[in-house]
Parts: C-alpha cells; structure tokens; sequence
C-alpha cells in the first residue's frame, strides 16, 4: 500500500512539473537587432503587442498595409517630426513622434543676403 501512495504521489508530481509553462514576457518579444529587421514589440498593459502586417485586405493602391512605418513630415510650418507608428490591426496602434522645431536662420540668413 505504501508502494501504490509513493509511485502515486511521484506520478502525480513529475506531472504537474512537466505542465509548467515559461510565462516570460521577453522571451514573446521578437528579438532585439541592430540590422533593421523591422520588427517592433512592447508590453501593453501587461499583454504581449507585437506589428504585423494586415492580412485579407488590399487597397485600391494595391499593396499591404505594413505593420510597422517609419514616417517624416511637417506639422505646422516651424516643426518637423520623425515616427515610428506600429499596428496589430486587431486592437492596438501605437504612434510615436519625435517633434523638432526647424532651423529657420539659414534661411533668414540667406533672405537677408539675397541669393534666393
């Protein structure tokens, strides 16, 4: 009866060991590179975002809507930004946006000087 209780107790043990799962939010990021592999992945909320690439649409354009963007632009006439705007395109949009004020003096300077 001891024999039955122990080889019970073992089973039953290296069972629950072996149903353990590795919860690492890290380990679900995709990986960090400095070779632009165009990837992108952060922790929302506490829930695992990672950019892909919508699936099942095509835009008159023609193409795919890409999960991660690199953007530059104007926003108002004195400042300039660069982006990064990432998607999963089921719930989660994230937008970042560096704004600079642009250098005006070069172009004052060459006003005051005539050469335009």
């Amino acid at each position: 009866m001891k024999q039955l209780f122990l080889k019970t107790t073992l089973f039953l043990f290296a069972l629950t060991l072996s149903n353990c799962e590795n919860n690492d939010s890290q380990e679900q990021l995709p990986p960090i590179t400095q070779t632009g592999a165009n990837t992108f992945g952060a922790i929302v909320d506490g829930k695992i975002f990672v950019a892909k690439d919508k699936e099942g649409y095509y835009p008159p354009g023609g193409g795919t809507p890409k999960g991660i963007a690199v953007t530059v632009g104007n926003f108002l006439p004195q400042y300039e930004y660069f982006g990064i705007d990432a998607a999963d395109y089921e719930d989660v949009y994230i937008y970042l946006k560096k704004f600079q004020k642009k250098l005006l003096i070069l172009f004052k300077l060459v006003q005051q000087l005539d050469l335009v």
